[in-house]
């Protein structure tokens, strides 16, 4: 793996982020990214810029679909997924708190689809969709690679503390917990899915 590869997969994941498409994992690219960072292979703020022009690009591809040739899908997809009432209350919250609430939305997934994808189809200026849509997407991007790469540095004096007195029981140990606390999420997101649905069955 290297920088190039991790930059263009950092960017490509954030162009689909970007677009509004929900469930996208881009947080391993930002890890990568802050991986290398810490070992002077990447650039802290190369990878702030990839990252926040294909964050963009994906928020101007979701305006755009709402604007053109999408139109009636996306407002059949608000339907869909926010009930009838789904489009008047993107519009309230455009209307009420304005353009800023694009930057506030990259912070908040129940919010971040509905909006990017209504602000084309309730026309609103692409300069300003644009111009906050770029404030949002370096913000977001900039706090997002900032803590991968403190992540990262403060994992890696933990690794190197690690094998230096590591034994071959602890690397069992450390093995199991890993697995534990994979099959602990699993679970738990299984669980939730599947309450999600009776819920909605029930209702």
């Amino acid at each position: 793996m290297t920088a190039v590869h991790v930059y263009v997969v950092l960017f490509g994941l954030l162009v689909i982020e970007g677009t509004g498409v929900p469930g996208i994992p881009f947080e391993p690219a930002f890890l990568a990214a802050g991986y290398l960072i810490e070992r002077g292979e990447m650039s802290f703020w190369g990878a702030v810029v990839v990252g926040t022009a294909g964050n963009l690009l994906g928020n101007l591809l979701g305006y755009w679909l709402g604007a053109r040739p999408g139109r009636g899908l996306i407002e059949r997809f608000f339907h869909w997924g926010w009930g009838q009432d789904g489009l008047a209350t993107a519009r309230y919250w455009l209307g009420r708190y304005g353009a800023a609430v694009i930057i506030f939305a990259r912070w908040f997934g129940p919010i971040r689809t509905p909006t990017i994808l209504a602000a084309g189809v309730l026309g609103m200026e692409a300069g300003i969709y644009t111009l906050y849509s770029a404030l949002g997407a370096f913000t977001w991007t900039l706090a997002w690679q900032y803590a991968s790469w403190k992540g990262a540095h403060y994992l890696l004096r933990w690794w190197y503390f690690y094998r230096r007195y590591a034994t071959w029981w602890m690397d069992i140990l450390l093995i199991l917990v890993l697995l534990a606390i994979t099959a602990g999420s699993i679970y738990y997101c299984w669980r939730r899915r599947r309450m999600g649905r009776n819920g909605k069955k029930l209702g």
